[in-house]
């Protein structure tokens, strides 16, 4: 919404005291959940509210089940309500877009932006009117007619606090005035309503010390103190302690002075920030929750051009009002072309920033140290410390009152173990904040031109901060250029080159990351070159291992350092990332290593044995691989049970996939048809349909590039079955044909028995039942001929459903039973289930409905103790129709519910609208 047309209209959005909209036709009435959707967005002007939160803000636990229509429906009505411009859509959320003439949270915080501004320039006078207009736009309680819990709790204390901290320092400036006697009144008033609010009853025993009263003073402290130990069971803080004992002792300083102009040592504010709507709101949260703590120290840590710099700064700006003493700024230099600030340097630095006369600075560190704590502990200062190099560099500048925020790269443990400080690791922006970000540098016009150019930039840019504002300052240069060029030139692997800056090394970031990998040591360095040879998202310790060709434990080691200093990312446990500007440099380095292609071999043979090994507790029959043994060099992992090794699969698929899929780069067709069969069984057993078929198609060309035709016949038998999952019943059919006229050439007779086991299913699948009875008795036939009861029982399975396809129930129930007899006696968990959801589809046609619910539950059990995600549907939407044949009703929706909750989380969307359609028919049954 552009804000012009928002004043055109008169809109007015209220929501400091009870919702209010009124346009220039006059009030608006907002009910309901229209009005906990505002106030969700209003509560975050101009940024995206991802669809989740909102949700949970409108209906909190309880989501109607087509919940995306429902919010589209909300958010409809209020543009009709309010204009259709008002709510913008984006990619994975709403925006509220407004100015300050529109909504009264941005009113407020302008005016306290600027109230700080003017007390930085030491206009006390503009000031104090800037934070009085600010004051009365609180109308009370905001949100208290807001049917919203969870949105009271984010949004009302943030909001109060910058009500509260406006309030306070406008006390302040009448106290330094003189004026305690006229604003008695008010904080009576005022420690009445909010009594555990222990800063206003400071202000009011300074106000009556001041005004004569010291014996009123004293009784205003017993009675917050009785206050807070009845009430929360605490005692007073630190703040009123102190000032308490100090109105005992009558000292001097408490009488008003002329206050001395404060440090405002504070870079500007950025334009255009977007985002960290959760950073900002710990940095207050941490900040608000320190009354009676002698310090707060935040530790923010990251990436280079991750923003930590831009956030510090822009957070300290909004938090000025709660540090009247000052707000000090220092550059530590700890990454860059520069030498490292020295912490005797930084404390001269400091303490002149108090006002403390040169003479007075001692030259040892550790004394300086002792007179800065001394001289910050009387003081509310804020303290930036920006680009620190380590802990030990910022241990003698802490001081012993107010906030203190450290960015670094480097994640400063030592202030967390020794000082408590509070870590913040910033990540990237989402799509929808990069693309505002970019827009807001750019221009709204551009991007409205060429959306999916914009986007594809974003991502190009790993959605970095600083890599987008270089990336836009390279648009805005070249004006008549479309942003479809910048993203081709981004695209193209010049990357790094395009977001360079030959006069700023500051702002180059190819130069921010050279000063990073500077200071590691050589493993370290090392390892994060091997980085760039990698082909997945996230890797582990075994991986490197391979790559690096040295132990599992100095990989991981190497890998933790690297994380430390900001160079990985680590999601979980022996899980590491790279964003891809990151990776890019990673592969400039790794394109001057020697033995790469060694080093690619290495990592391919780490996954086809640990794919083995996973393999093996997924599956009982043999996988027939030509697989020589593992090298030196190459980690294989071993496991414990069926769920180590599903996770491990979980953790590596995408990685082998990419191996399987670009093999023709490397030169890998015998590991990537490997890799393809053995990680078969986990794709099957997943659902992981699609996937399987472009593997299985890859594998297909890698097998064919080997000229091994059993190989070859064995991926088509693989791919068939993505093929018929995916409904593409022609090619699995013509897949197994395939497959089967090869292994007749060869004279398998196994695998034979497999194609065979596959037609029947393809045509089960298609349900031309007549035609699988004749493959599926041969697929048995030649599966006993070889010995393989296991297969055999694949093959009676199948053969059982075909008849429950036909009718013939009686003909399924002894090769279903016999099936199942032996998959429980193999303890293979994936082949049981088969084997009971078979079984109950044979009760279930046999008119036994209460035995083929019991059968579906047991099943459904041994889904969730094990890894047979993909039945988990299934098998749901089976137990839901046997209780609605018991006239259970209730209870089928349920699990109907169950399934369709399932298939939302998988993104399954053609089976949620089937289950969803069941649901609607069976609304209203009683």
């Amino acid at each position: 919404m552009r804000q012009s047309e928002a004043a055109a209209r008169g809109l007015r959005i209220r929501v400091l005291g009870p919702v209010e909209v009124e346009t220039a036709d006059g009030p608006v009435d907002v009910r309901g959940r229209q009005r906990a959707l505002l106030a969700s967005l209003a509560f975050s002007p101009n940024q995206v509210v991802p669809r989740w939160k909102l949700l949970g803000h409108v209906w909190g636990g309880e989501s109607p089940l087509d919940v995306r229509n429902w919010l589209q429906t909300l958010v409809s009505r209020l543009r009709r309500s309010l204009g259709a411009d008002v709510i913008e859509t984006t990619e994975s959320g709403y925006l509220l877009r407004a100015g300050a003439a529109e909504l009264d949270l941005l009113a407020l915080r302008e005016l306290v932006d600027s109230a700080a501004a003017a007390a930085g320039e030491g206009d006390t006078g503009r000031e104090y009117a800037l934070l009085a207009s600010a004051v009365r736009l609180w109308r009370g309680d905001p949100l208290e007619d807001v049917a919203s819990p969870g949105l009271r709790e984010e949004a009302g204390p943030k909001v109060a606090e910058l009500w509260f901290a406006a309030r306070e320092r406008m006390l302040d400036i009448d106290l330094e005035r003189g004026h305690g006697q006229q604003v008695l009144a008010d904080l009576r008033d005022l420690t009445t309503r909010h009594p555990l609010r222990e800063s206003l009853w400071a202000r009011l025993m300074l106000a009556l010390h001041r005004a004569g009263r010291r014996a009123e003073a004293l009784a205003a402290y017993r009675q917050v103190a009785d206050l807070v130990r009845d009430q929360l069971g605490l005692d007073v803080g630190r703040a009123v302690t102190d000032l308490h004992q100090a109105i005992l002792l009558d000292d001097e300083a408490l009488v008003a002075e002329q206050p001395a102009k404060v440090p405002r040592q504070l870079p500007g504010d950025v334009r255009g920030f977007v985002g960290r709507g959760d950073e900002l709101a710990g940095l207050d949260r941490l900040v608000r929750g320190a009354d009676g703590q002698p310090v707060v120290i935040c530790a923010v840590d990251g990436a280079a051009g991750i923003g930590k710099t831009t956030l510090a700064v822009h957070w300290a700006h909004q938090a000025v009002p709660r540090f009247p003493d000052g707000q000090l700024y220092l550059n530590l230099r700890g990454y860059g072309p520069e030498v490292p600030v020295d912490p005797a340097d930084a404390l001269d630095v400091l303490l002149r920033s108090l006002r403390v006369p040169p003479e007075r600075v001692p030259a040892d560190v550790e004394e300086r140290a002792a007179l800065w704590r001394t001289e910050s502990a009387v003081r509310r200062v804020l303290v930036v410390l920006d680009n620190a190099r380590d802990s030990a560099q910022v241990r003698p500048l802490l001081p012993s009152g107010g906030s203190v925020v450290v960015t670094s790269r480097r994640k400063l443990r030592g202030l967390s173990a020794r000082e408590g400080a509070r870590h913040l690791t910033l990540g990237l922006l989402s799509s929808a904040e990069g693309l505002e970000l970019f827009t807001e540098q750019v221009g709204h016009g551009r991007v409205a031109a060429e959306p999916d150019a914009a986007t594809a930039i974003v991502e190009l840019c790993a959605r970095l901060p600083l890599a987008l504002r270089l990336a836009a300052d390279h648009a805005a240069r070249h004006p008549e250029w479309p942003l479809s060029a910048l993203r081709d030139e981004l695209a193209g692997r010049r990357g790094l080159e395009v977001l360079s800056v030959e006069d700023d090394r500051d702002t180059d970031l190819r130069s921010l990351f050279d000063w990073s990998y500077d200071v590691l040591d050589a493993r370290a360095a090392a390892v994060f070159a091997v980085l760039g040879l990698f082909p997945g998202d996230t890797i582990g310790r075994h991986a490197v291992a391979a790559l690096a060709a040295i132990p599992t434990a100095e990989a991981g080691a190497a890998l933790g350092r690297l994380a430390e200093v900001s160079m990985l990312q680590q999601r979980l446990p022996d899980r590491f990332e790279l964003h891809d500007l990151l990776r890019q440099y990673a592969r400039d380095k790794a394109a001057t290593l020697p033995g790469a292609s060694a080093a690619i071999e290495r990592l391919a043979a780490h996954y086809v044995h640990t794919a083995e090994q996973a393999r093996g507790h997924l599956s009982g029959l043999p996988h027939r691989m030509p697989i020589d043994p593992a090298g030196p060099g190459v980690p294989v992992v071993d496991f414990p049970d069926h769920h180590a090794a599903a996770a491990w699969f979980d953790r590596e698929i995408d990685t082998i996939a990419k191996l399987v899929l670009d093999a023709d780069e490397q030169g890998l067709h015998l590991q990537a048809t490997v890799l393809f069969q053995l990680s078969w069984q986990y794709l099957y057993l997943r659902g992981q349909w699609r996937r399987m078929v472009a593997m299985g198609e890859a594998a297909i060309r890698s097998a064919t590039a080997t000229g091994d035709r059993f190989l070859t016949a064995k991926c088509y038998n693989g791919v068939g079955t993505g093929y018929g999952r995916v409904g593409d019943r022609e090619k699995q059919i013509f897949c197994c044909h395939t497959a089967l006229e090869v292994f007749r050439e060869l004279g398998d007779l196994a695998e034979q028995g497999t194609s065979l086991l596959n037609l029947g299913s393809a045509l089960n699948g298609g349900r031309r039942f007549a035609e699988a009875v004749e493959p599926l008795r041969k697929a048995v036939r030649l599966y006993e001929s070889v010995g393989d009861d296991l297969s055999s029982a694949m093959a009676l399975n199948n053969l059982a459903d075909t008849f429950v396809g036909l009718g013939r129930f009686e003909e399924a129930s002894g090769p279903a039973q016999r099936a199942l007899d032996t998959f429980r006696a193999g303890r293979e968990p994936s082949r049981i289930v088969a084997g009971l959801e078979t079984i109950a589809g044979v009760q279930a046609g046999s008119g036994d409905h209460q035995a083929a619910a019991a059968t579906f539950r047991e099943a459904i059990d041994l889904v969730e103790e094990t890894y047979v995600t993909r039945s988990a549907v299934p098998l749901r939407v089976g137990l839901g129709h046997a209780l609605l044949a018991l006239g259970d009703v209730d209870q089928a929706r349920r699990v109907w519910q169950e399934a369709y909750d399932r298939c939302l989380r998988d993104g399954d969307d053609t089976t949620a609208d089937e289950i969803r359609a069941l649901l609607s028919a069976h609304s209203g049954t009683t």
